[in-house]
């Protein structure tokens, strides 16, 4: 395979990781106590209904 073909797989790959942790923190609760920041309006899609 060629650099840029190897680069753009590891480019979805990361993506992908990057979204399913998204998806699992959005629907979890903060564990500190006193403070849990606002959830941005584009988090709010991944939340299970």
């Amino acid at each position: 395979m060629n650099q840029k073909k190897v680069s753009n797989i590891m480019k979805k790959l990361f993506i992908k990781a990057a979204y399913k942790e998204a998806e699992k923190n959005v629907n979890s609760a903060c564990v500190f106590v006193h403070y849990q920041p606002e959830m941005p309006e584009s988090a709010k899609k991944l939340l299970k209904k």
